[in-house]
């Protein structure tokens, strides 16, 4: 097969790819168009603004609960988080993740909190239900100790 035939088969093979139609399971963004995940942020810090503004961007969310250590940057990661949502709600706000994760109206959990240096050298599990937030938080306790 020389050049011009790869080409010509490769174009012809483009075209009629688009000319299926896509399934309905890849068409993610239409199928989560009418449910508000309620969202949840363990870690105010640079990656996990990053992480969540991201998601507020790309998914229909609503970002409920957010949680640090530190409550200048807790309160600045609130009124960064009430400015970018559609809703425009300011979310609660805890210095424990074990009080936040006590409320159960969140659907998704995003964690970018290290609770010591010593989780640096495991790598990071990202949770994507409180169920298995709380038992990946459990995980990192039992390892710490």
């Amino acid at each position: 097969m020389d050049r011009r035939e790869f080409i010509k088969q490769s174009a012809g093979f483009l075209a009629m790819s688009r000319l299926r139609p896509e399934p309905a399971e890849g068409r993610y963004a239409e199928q989560l168009a009418d449910t508000h995940k309620r969202v949840g942020l363990i870690g105010a810090g640079w990656y996990g603004k990053t992480d969540l503004l991201r998601l507020v961007q790309v998914a229909p969310v609503e970002v409920v609960s957010l949680c640090d250590v530190d409550r200048r940057m807790l309160a600045d990661a609130a009124a960064l988080v009430a400015s970018r949502q559609a809703s425009h709600k300011t979310p609660r706000t805890y210095t424990d993740y074990r009080e936040m994760l006590r409320e159960r109206d969140l659907d998704v959990v995003l964690g970018s909190a290290l609770t010591s240096w010593k989780d640096r050298r495991c790598s990071p599990r990202r949770a994507s239900t409180s169920a298995s937030s709380r038992s990946a938080c459990s995980a990192a306790a039992r390892r710490i100790s």
